[in-house]
């Protein structure tokens, strides 16, 4: 079965990992703020039925619901989009966070929670992008592999750290997108360093795997290394991310040239 384009969205990308806490968020909302300074048209989805934590990312704050629990369509007869887009920082984003408090929980079945997403994606009024980011929960389940399945993803970028762990359950996650067909584009190291704050030089903080990507025939490029800085979890706790602000910081230098290499791989 073919899968589906997004109206008016000329790529989409994917930005996975294999598990949790290696920064995927950080990396697709950063990602995506250093495109629109390059005059990129750029969207953001959490598709993250679980845990969104885009708009935490981006400075949104919503207190806990008191209503009763959220009805979220998995199919509509009419298949018009009809759900206004959040804009912040020049992006267009949407998040099932916007609904929900930042506390409040989805309970859902397995086997709906893909097409929740996907449907929930459809049903955005995206406009014309040249770029919709989607920030894919971490692991090989659901929603993942509906997503794969029924949307069209040009490619995929994946994000690990230098850890033994972190690299094996990214292969894994590789492994899917193999499978599936889905052109990887690269790998992202996140908090790969520490630039030291006395000479300036970088220090490895994290004891470096020395695997193998574990999916056959298969070479991924290394687009970038994204030393850790405190300047990440500041911009957080300030309601803004990183790449907000005007920045020569290595950090940011580094999401600026991960965007130029995305750029050149999808001839944006």
């Amino acid at each position: 079965m073919p899968t589906l384009r997004i109206p008016g969205v000329s790529h989409v990308l994917a930005v996975a990992s294999g598990k949790g806490g290696v920064g995927k968020t950080t990396v697709a909302v950063n990602l995506a703020l250093a495109l629109r300074q390059n005059g990129v048209r750029v969207g953001v989805f959490d598709a993250d039925l679980y845990g969104p934590n885009v708009l935490l990312m981006l400075g949104v704050r919503r207190q806990p619901s008191t209503s009763k629990p959220l009805n979220i369509p998995v199919v509509r007869t009419d298949r018009s989009p009809y759900i206004p887009p959040l804009e912040r920082f020049g992006l267009q984003v949407m998040s099932l966070g916007l609904v929900l408090g930042d506390t409040d929980t989805i309970i859902a079945d397995g086997r709906f929670a893909g097409r929740m997403i996907c449907q929930t994606l459809q049903d955005v009024l995206w406009g014309e992008l040249d770029v919709l980011v989607l920030d894919f929960p971490p692991g090989t389940g659901e929603p993942q592999q509906t997503l794969l399945k029924t949307i069209h993803i040009d490619g995929v970028l994946l994000v690990t750290t230098p850890q033994d762990l972190a690299f094996m359950d990214t292969s894994r996650s590789a492994g899917l997108f193999h499978q599936i067909g889905v052109p990887i584009l690269g790998v992202i190291e996140n908090m790969s360093y520490l630039h030291c704050p006395h000479c300036g030089e970088p220090i490895e903080v994290f004891a470096r795997s020395q695997r193998e990507w574990a999916v056959t025939d298969s070479t991924f490029e290394q687009l970038g290394r994204i030393p850790m800085h405190v300047a990440i979890s500041r911009g957080i706790d300030a309601n803004h991310p990183l790449l907000q602000t005007v920045s020569d910081s290595p950090e940011a230098a580094a999401f600026r040239h991960i965007a130029a290499e995305v750029s050149i791989a999808c001839l944006i």
